[in-house]
């Protein structure tokens, strides 16, 4: 069956430079509904991709007559996840449709022939109509992810386990521990469950462990000589925020305080760091910890729809929810 547009992987600077400005906005040649900020975004976009080396040759491109109507760039993170961006607006005729459509699924081609095992991307709440296109191009519904922050405590909290509760940092040794200590904390998890199996254990720690990793700042607690639960943190010193990258808790240890405590002592570690607030990621379905949150006064900044399509079967499970309560 025919089409009305081409599929090119942009090799010039300048066509990749176009396709860029047509993911950060719409279609060439529908510049009606573009905003002035093009050019902000634009260069918070460049800026973003020299911090992180991201290669913006990675693209998919729809191309009518000479324009671009059609656009996907994926970028891999470590993890073997990759993030796609597409145009911020879902085309309204059907040709254009079908094109940006075709250039996610040619993108998640790519992808998968690189070696990526999941394909993630983050919409904001209200691109209710972007998400179908994402449907359509085989991606499914991971979560709705609540963002929330805190500022640094004031006062000093209260940190104390019971006795026969201690915890260990992080060693090149105990990674496998922690890596059993996060797959068991999955078990009937109320955040992002429908992640759970879809990578394999190392790419989940390496995953983890992008941006800021301090092994200092990641935690394994055990009851006398059993572990219970994982406490991931880390320093975003370029923002002076400490983030809870995940916090798990056995099936067994939840619903004992002991979440409660763990969040004591996130929140002492951000006045040891001096990091200005705390942020974190919970889904939205998982009530406990929302309400956990909330009661330490945590406030919500954003909220993202996440979808998820997956690129490799998986030989052991994987996920970065958190299952705290």
């Amino acid at each position: 069956m025919g089409q009305d547009f081409e599929l090119v992987e942009p090799a010039d600077r300048g066509l990749i430079s176009r396709g860029i400005d047509c993911i950060l906005s719409q279609a060439e040649g529908s510049w009606s509904g573009v905003s002035f900020d093009l050019a902000d975004r634009r260069s918070a976009f460049d800026d973003y991709c020299l911090r992180h080396k991201v290669d913006t040759s990675r693209q998919i491109l729809a191309m009518r007559d000479q324009r671009i109507i059609g656009a996907c760039l994926w970028v891999p993170t470590p993890g073997r996840t990759a993030l796609f961006y597409a145009p911020q607006t879902a085309p309204r005729d059907t040709i254009t449709y079908a094109a940006q459509v075709q250039c996610i699924r040619r993108a998640t081609v790519g992808a998968h022939t690189a070696g990526m095992a999941l394909g993630q991307v983050i919409l904001t709440a209200d691109a209710q109509a972007m998400a179908g296109l994402y449907r359509q191009a085989d991606f499914s519904d991971l979560a709705t992810l609540l963002y929330m922050r805190r500022s640094r405590p004031l006062f000093q909290p209260t940190f104390e386990l019971p006795p026969e509760y201690h915890l260990v940092t992080y060693t090149p040794q105990r990674r496998r521990e922690f890596a059993q200590s996060i797959e068991a904390s999955y078990h009937q998890t109320l955040d992002c469950p429908s992640l759970s199996g879809l990578r394999p254990m190392d790419d989940v720690i390496n995953g983890h462990q992008a941006g800021g990793f301090d092994p200092e700042l990641w935690y394994l607690l055990k009851r006398n000589d059993e572990n219970i639960g994982v406490l991931l943190m880390a320093h975003r010193w370029e923002s002076a925020t400490l983030e809870l990258v995940y916090l798990g808790l056995t099936m067994g240890s939840r619903r004992m305080g002991l979440g409660a405590q763990l969040m004591e002592l996130v929140l002492l570690t951000a006045m040891r760091v001096q990091a200005a607030s705390v942020m974190l990621a919970v889904d939205r379905d998982n009530t406990p910890a929302v309400h956990l949150y909330r009661k330490l006064r945590f406030g919500q900044t954003a909220q993202r729809m996440v979808l998820i399509h997956t690129l490799q079967d998986a030989s052991c499970p994987g996920t970065s929810s958190k299952n705290a309560m």
